[in-house]
């Protein structure tokens, strides 16, 4: 092993979804990006630890120097506190909304708001994981911090609020880890902020649609409902609308609110409002008067719930909201184009529809000025970068 070399291994979230966590070695420093879960037909799975002791330099996870969270998506967050019992020498690095919004989920919901008794009464345990979220170091965007081996330095990534790329300087090498991302500004969000000529040589990239090239990121359903709802709910009808993850539900909510000229009362179930209370520590504004908690829905005639927790209410036309967060095929190509890595490095990555679907690696290839060499990272595999 040359000091100068830089080590990387998905222990999940490789070319598949769910549970992104990935090692990275540097000098004498080993640093985890990311402690995510997942769910298979219902099933949780985990981060793979056992396949990184068996490398020679780790013995054990208090070996683990740092830890370097991207955002608040359990994916990529779900086992940071299981994480943080085996690594007990770790610094753990994020931005506040992050923080806030972990704090959220992995405690909050769990030790607070939880109807199971035997888990609120586990006093023992509320306090370890209330102790493990205080040892949480806050960054900023364009802050930088200089370790043994390397400096790290934030920015802004888009997609959810807080979100954060990470940009790592090793001996004069650079090396950005994306997270999740997104290029463009939605409701709650810019898209992502990055200085120019950063002349990166090694990008670890989220790639979702990475081995999708027809997918191309249409909002338009999600407006074509709205405006349907509008009309229906302007008609004297109720409408449910439902939608699966918190943060699309809490980012409906403010685009429901910026369109709602007409007033009609917006009321929003105890999950989504719980979020939105967190925003507003943020000084992210979006409650207006026209909205109600949903146990008020009775006092009205007519209004539009937004539901992630599946309330039901009677006489409602029922929505099923989705939209993506993600980027694209064609903003993969840009973004890999605008920063032209030495090498680019694509996990979180969802299998392709079928054989003849061309990747991302193909499309680049067709440029002749993109440089950028591509490893498709398999989980549990050690890469010298």
């Amino acid at each position: 092993m040359k000091p100068e070399d830089l080590y990387f291994m998905p222990l999940n979230g490789g070319q598949n979804v769910g549970a992104s966590c990935y090692f990275l070695r540097l000098g004498n420093s080993n640093i985890i990006l990311d402690a995510g879960t997942g769910k298979n037909k219902g099933i949780t799975f985990e981060p793979d630890f056992l396949s990184l002791l068996t490398l020679p330099f780790i013995l054990s996870l208090n070996q683990i120097d740092q830890i370097f969270i991207s955002h608040a998506h359990l994916d990529h967050t779900g086992y940071l506190l299981e994480l943080m019992k085996s690594a007990q020498h770790a610094g753990v690095y994020m931005t506040k909304p992050t923080k806030l919004l972990i704090e959220h989920q992995l405690y909050g919901k769990k030790f607070l708001a939880s109807s199971n008794s035997d888990e609120i009464n586990n006093e023992e345990q509320r306090l370890a994981a209330e102790y493990l979220l205080q040892k949480v170091i806050e960054v900023n965007y364009m802050q930088e911090i200089n370790f043994h081996d390397y400096s790290a330095e934030f920015f802004q990534a888009g997609h959810i609020p807080g979100a954060m790329m990470t940009l790592i300087n090793y001996r004069g090498r650079k090396i950005l880890y994306t997270g999740d991302y997104s290029l463009h500004s939605t409701a709650l969000t810019q898209g992502c902020l990055l200085p120019g000529n950063l002349e990166i040589d090694t990008l670890i990239m989220c790639g979702l649609h990475a081995k999708h090239q027809n997918y191309k990121r249409q909002n338009d359903n999600l407006y074509n409902d709205i405006n349907a709802i509008f009309s229906l709910a302007n008609s004297g009808k109720n409408i449910t609308c439902y939608i699966s993850q918190l943060s699309k539900g809490i980012e409906f909510v403010k685009i429901i609110n910026s369109l709602n000229k007409n007033h009609i009362p917006v009321f929003i179930d105890n999950e989504i409002m719980n979020i939105i209370k967190i925003m507003d520590k943020l000084a992210e504004p979006i409650l207006t008067i026209d909205n109600f908690p949903v146990s008020e829905f009775y006092k009205y005639d007519t209004g539009i719930i937004i539901t992630s927790s599946g309330y039901k209410s009677i006489n409602a036309i029922e929505f099923q909201i989705n939209f993506s967060l993600h980027e694209d095929f064609e903003d993969m190509s840009n973004f890999i184009h605008q920063l032209n890595p030495r090498q680019a490095v694509i996990v979180h990555c969802a299998p392709a529809h079928s054989e003849d679907d061309m990747t991302i690696e193909q499309e680049i290839m067709k440029d002749y000025t993109c440089r950028t060499q591509f490893i498709f990272a398999e989980n549990g595999q050690l890469y010298i970068l």
